[in-house]
């Protein structure tokens, strides 16, 4: 397919000499229109940005005053780059039936018709510039694949046939085949014709890319990628090739490389919306979060009637930034921009990131009320561990005063004792619970009792310092 033209830069011959006095604009005039179309597209804002609004409605009312073809054709781009397709496709087909001469308006057409899934109509587009302009190979190329698209197959290799008569080895032919073969499920002959364009002009990336698209087809993703990877060699600013293998890199779950890729994308198609997809999906899953949200933020603004994008936008904060308030935010646009009855499924996803909300809320009180208990844990821990020194020391004079009755007890106090006075010179605080609860429950009990019948009824008094 041709490469999307530049917007005309001229429309009314201008002549030479000494400026004139600036005119006040008229609306009502065709060139004045034009004119300031142009100077808005050329003159952007003080943040870098272009007023494409403001440029469309220019060039839309130079052509409805008049203005001809080239005011169409530049409403045309500037329809494009507001993502109005059906715009676009108005205006350019308006340029190409006021001149079907202009190859421009004609080409833009064609594609246009393409990316909204008229194929037989740009087939016809073609076919009739063709009839026109027989030895034009380049659009002979652009209808047979329009016609494999349409799924017009025998007027496709008819087509096909008769471009390799006149040129034998002219590639993009055998490219269009393989990407037909393709589409019919005729895998060997896709990669018989995908070889064949490779063998005539090895450098190119779409043979490749072809080829790649048809291993993916038979399961091989392998293959697919190494002709992806080729592909990228021969030319790395290959679209198709650059998303082909970003997307395949996103379900392996090779996030560096899909981004990688996927950047690259959409830097040299910086309006497409797959590719644009695709790299907020990449971002998402290297953890780059604020700028996953703003190609959301983008896309939902630029298409505000794709469902899936909202949702995809709705996930991103649901399930990984956990803004549910922000997930909600973009339902609720949806729902706002679009008519959808109650039983739409914006709805259930609705109640769904509720619920989602509710239960990471009674996670978080569950969390908190956790963190509480064991801070408060930790401070009792830390008072027995204070207060245990002292309680050591008692227990300890009691046991030295009592040493000769106790026998094993006291060896096996003793042992208790140099116990509690490590976790005591570690500041273990965590082990003065087990240590307190040894020392009240079983040890001091003990040696209280063995005092009691060994040693004669009553302890002996701690010797005096």
């Amino acid at each position: 397919m041709t490469t999307r033209p530049l917007f005309a830069l001229a429309l009314f011959a201008l002549v030479a000499g000494c400026p004139p006095k600036k005119a006040q604009f008229d609306p009502t005039d065709p060139r004045a229109n034009f004119v300031q179309g142009v100077n808005t597209l050329e003159k952007p804002d003080r943040s870098g940005q272009i007023d494409y609004e403001a440029a469309y409605a220019f060039f839309r009312d130079s052509a409805s005053l008049g203005g001809g073809p080239k005011a169409d054709f530049n409403a045309g781009w500037v329809a494009e780059q507001l993502r109005r397709p059906a715009d676009a496709e108005m205006h350019y087909g308006k340029a190409y039936a006021a001149d079907p001469t202009y190859a421009a308006a004609m080409h833009s057409y064609a594609r246009v018709l393409t990316e909204n899934g008229k194929f037989a109509e740009a087939a016809a587009v073609y076919r009739a510039h063709v009839d026109a302009n027989p030895s034009d190979l380049a659009a002979r190329n652009d209808l047979v694949v329009a016609l494999a698209a349409a799924s017009m197959y025998d007027d496709a290799k008819a087509q096909a046939r008769e471009i390799l008569l006149i040129d034998p080895n002219n590639a993009a032919v055998y490219r269009g085949l393989a990407t037909m073969y393709q589409a019919q499920g005729n895998f060997p002959m896709s990669l018989l014709c995908s070889e064949k364009a490779q063998g005539i002009d090895s450098a190119d990336g779409g043979g490749y890319n072809n080829m790649a698209i048809t291993y993916l087809a038979l399961g091989d993703e392998e293959a697919a990628i190494r002709e992806l990877t080729e592909a990228l060699k021969a030319d790395p600013d290959h679209f198709e090739a650059n998303v082909n293998l970003g997307y395949i890199a996103l379900n392996s779950g090779d996030y560096p490389k899909a981004l990688a890729t996927l950047e690259k994308a959409v830097s040299v198609r910086p309006n497409d919306e797959i590719a644009k997809v695709g790299l907020a999906v990449a971002y998402r899953g290297v953890k780059e979060y604020d700028k996953a949200e703003a190609l959301y933020k983008e896309l939902t603004l630029a298409d505000p009637t794709d469902a899936t994008l909202f949702y995809n936008a709705s996930s991103l904060h649901e399930y990984y930034t956990h803004d549910f308030d922000r997930a909600l935010e973009y339902l609720e646009a949806f729902t706002q921009k679009n008519t959808v009855g109650t039983d739409h499924e914006v709805y259930a996803r609705m109640e769904r990131v509720q619920a989602t909300k509710a239960e990471e809320l009674a996670r978080q009180a569950e969390e908190a009320e956790r963190v509480r208990a064991e801070e408060e844990r930790k401070k009792r821990n830390e008072e027995l561990l204070a207060g245990m020194a002292e309680k050591v020391k008692v227990f300890q004079a009691k046991v030295d005063a009592n040493t000769a009755c106790l026998g094993p007890i006291a060896e096996e106090a003793a042992m208790m004792i140099e116990q509690a006075n490590m976790v005591i010179a570690e500041g273990d605080a965590s082990m003065a619970p087990d240590m307190a609860q040894m020392l009240d429950e079983y040890y001091t009990p003990m040696v209280d009792e063995a005092i009691a019948t060994q040693c004669g009824g009553a302890p002996a008094p701690a010797p005096t310092p």
